[in-house]
């Protein structure tokens, strides 16, 4: 009699375990706030990367330079995370920037940061879309890509080269995730949306790092 018992008896336990750790996992999803996305994401040559391929977790923001988020968050936040997470070679973050308009004023000024970054001499062109985004627009901004054009062949190939297709692919992939709004995060299947405070960010890069 207790024989039969104990096969049916154990079952019942290890449905009760799985039951556990499904709750507590559902629980962590609740307090960090973030959905499952099978969208395979990709860093691309207009990309800001920051920090090594050795990083155990990448992080992925989509971002753009006009959002009042994100731009508190680059500014304010991810300094914080860089000096933690990034320089100490734990994380990976890449900034897909989208321009989801396609405006050609903000799509160059994406490109150039994009070309510049690949030699790392993007920080002045970093500087002016964080500080003053709507500089782009300007005939002053146009002349100095038209300058570029005449006077540096490389960054000129690289502005002209591929009509913004890495720009359009971070459109299409922040599309496909589904947000109306940035910035969003992803990380290992995971989507974050909407800007998360230093204090409240570095517990998704715990958990994430720890999983």
């Amino acid at each position: 009699m207790k024989k039969r018992l104990l096969w049916p008896l154990l079952g019942l336990l290890l449905v009760c375990i799985i039951a556990a750790i499904c709750w507590l996992s559902g629980r962590t999803q609740r307090q960090l706030r973030f959905s499952n996305t099978s969208v395979e994401i990709a860093e691309n040559d207009i990309d800001i990367v920051l920090g090594g391929d050795s990083a155990r977790i990448t992080i992925y923001m989509f971002a753009s330079y006009t959002c009042r988020h994100c731009h508190e968050f680059l500014v304010s936040d991810l300094p914080q995370i860089q000096q933690r997470y990034i320089d100490s070679g734990m994380v990976r973050f890449v900034i897909k920037p989208i321009e989801l308009a396609e405006n050609p004023d903000m799509m160059s000024a994406l490109q150039l940061a994009g070309c510049m970054n690949r030699d790392g001499n993007a920080d002045d062109i970093r500087e002016l879309l964080l500080t003053e985004p709507t500089a782009v627009y300007s005939d002053e901004f146009r002349q100095l890509i038209d300058d570029i054009i005449l006077t540096n062949p490389e960054l000129a190939e690289c502005l002209v080269a591929d009509n913004f297709s890495n720009i359009k692919e971070n459109n299409r992939l922040f599309n496909a995730i589904g947000s109306k709004g940035t910035p969003i995060f992803v990380v290992g299947g995971h989507l974050y949306k909407g800007r998360r405070t230093y204090a409240n960010f570095y517990k998704v890069i715990d958990y994430e790092l720890n999983k």
